[in-house]
């Protein structure tokens, strides 16, 4: 005799790679809105939709699931990709893009992830080996110089400096500046620390 009337529905098991990817784009998200010291372990599990017990067995710590989403973040900068002749063009050319400070909390955003922790004592130290590791180090590479990871960091430098004077504290001058002579006057400082 069946009995089966009473019997609830059956879950859909989520495999690992999809409930890592479910943590980590809800922790980007999160991260990006609000900073790594003022997230919980809860905060991201909840908006995962899963138990905080699988974040921490996946992660092992707030720590090491910042550290992913870090290098996840940072490690798809295509701009950086192509020829070295013309990075200081692409780079500057990115920058000068048309930029909403009033975007939705719900994207992720790479420059407010790194902005709204960048003083946090904890994330700090992550943040700095992801951009090395992401950016700086397969710069100086491609530059090949003795000097080529300086030279690369100072790329990086003038990148996240223009940023948080555009984006983050929003400089009149650049805004009404022309565009054009913005941008060619920008691409010549970043391709001076490409070209040495």
């Amino acid at each position: 005799m069946s009995t089966a009337v009473d019997k609830p529905p059956r879950r859909s098991r989520t495999s690992s790679g999809e409930m890592r990817k479910r943590i980590l784009d809800a922790a980007a998200r999160i991260f990006s809105r609000a900073g790594y010291d003022a997230v919980g372990m809860r905060e991201i599990a909840a908006a995962a939709d899963t138990d905080p017990a699988i974040v921490m067995r996946l992660f092992g710590s707030k720590a090491g699931l910042f550290s992913e989403v870090a290098a996840a973040r940072f490690g798809s900068e295509d701009v950086f990709d192509g020829p070295l002749a013309t990075l200081g063009a692409r780079l500057a050319g990115h920058l000068m893009l048309p930029y909403s400070r009033a975007r939705e909390d719900g994207e992720p955003d790479d420059f407010r992830f790194l902005l709204r922790s960048a003083t946090s004592l904890d994330a700090a130290p992550i943040l700095s080996a992801a951009l090395q590791t992401a950016l700086v180090q397969p710069l100086g590479r491609r530059i090949g110089s003795p000097d080529g990871e300086v030279r690369a960091a100072l790329v990086v430098a003038q990148v996240l400096g223009f940023a948080t004077l555009r984006f983050a504290l929003g400089s009149p001058p650049i805004e009404e500046a022309d565009v054009a002579v913005t941008t060619d006057r920008l691409a010549r400082l970043i391709q001076l620390c490409i070209d040495g």
